[in-house]
């Protein structure tokens, strides 16, 4: 039996030839019961198509099996909030699974890799569910991984490299969403909360701003992923942290015409491959 799927957005440009996969780049996103992912145009670096679903990768490969094909590149984002940050100077690869477990207990069947992030001297030490491990090794056997913290902060700090003062970034996800504090272009803080309603996120929002003497009236808070303006989470926001900005989209890549009504901010780690 086929399983549903259920699609918050799919736009595929019509100059996308699913018989030659190699002209293109693939990045997909995985989370518990959600799957997004992005195609871009190796030749014309542009991005032409768009998914994110509420399904397992599988469901959404079975329907679209030209997913599991083999592209010009194909990066997956492990996108949980499983992950602890070491830096490059202590960092021992024998010694990966023993950095997890300070943060986190094993659960069956889960694996521990990790990145090195560069330019900022640490690496991300994160986990794949079993129920994932099974749907990459028989769809993307050999598909490169990373963790949404890396992709994060290696995309902000291509932003503030050059810059100064203090900026938080909040990147907002389903049920989910990853806080990240730079000053210049120093990390200082990253962490991903789970959530239920607009109340909970203001909360670790405030909680983040106290603990590291952040003044919301003079902090800028930066807002990506799937948020509107005006909004409820905005609103509560607002509330609290005076100056709120959208990250716009990047503009290192082309976009085909479809993406003119979505958002710039939206599905943003989807849209920052960081090659």
């Amino acid at each position: 039996m086929t399983e549903e799927i259920h699609a918050i957005l799919n736009k595929i440009d019509e100059s996308f030839d699913e018989k030659d996969l190699q002209k293109y780049d693939l990045v997909f996103e995985m989370e518990d019961k959600i799957f997004g992912y992005s195609i871009r145009d190796v030749e014309k670096n542009k991005f032409i198509a768009l998914g994110y679903f509420r399904n397992h990768l599988a469901e959404v490969v079975s329907a679209f099996p030209w997913l599991g094909g083999k592209f010009h590149s194909s990066t997956g984002i492990i996108g949980n909030s499983r992950f602890t940050l070491i830096p490059e100077a202590l960092y021992q690869e024998n010694e990966t699974e023993h950095y997890f477990g300070f943060l986190h207990e094993r659960e069956a069947g889960e694996a521990v890799f990790s990145d090195r992030i560069e330019h900022l001297g640490m690496y991300t030490v994160y986990s794949v569910p079993a129920h994932c491990r099974r749907e990459l090794e028989k769809v993307f056997p050999n598909v490169a991984l990373c963790h949404i913290s890396g992709v994060l902060i290696r995309m902000i700090w291509m932003m503030v490299k050059n810059k100064t003062g203090r900026k938080v970034f909040l990147n907002l996800r389903e049920g989910q969403f990853d806080l990240l504090v730079f000053d210049g272009n120093q990390l200082k803080y990253c962490n991903a909360f789970h959530f239920n309603t607009p109340e909970d996120i203001a909360y670790y929002v405030i909680f983040v701003f106290e603990q590291l003497n952040l003044n919301p009236e003079e902090i800028n808070l930066a807002l990506l992923g799937n948020v509107e303006k005006f909004s409820p989470v905005f609103d509560l926001l607002f509330r609290y942290v005076r100056n709120i900005e959208f990250l716009g989209r990047n503009e290192r890549f082309n976009y085909s015409y479809m993406f003119n009504d979505i958002p710039g901010h939206y599905y943003y780690t989807l849209l920052n491959p960081s090659s």
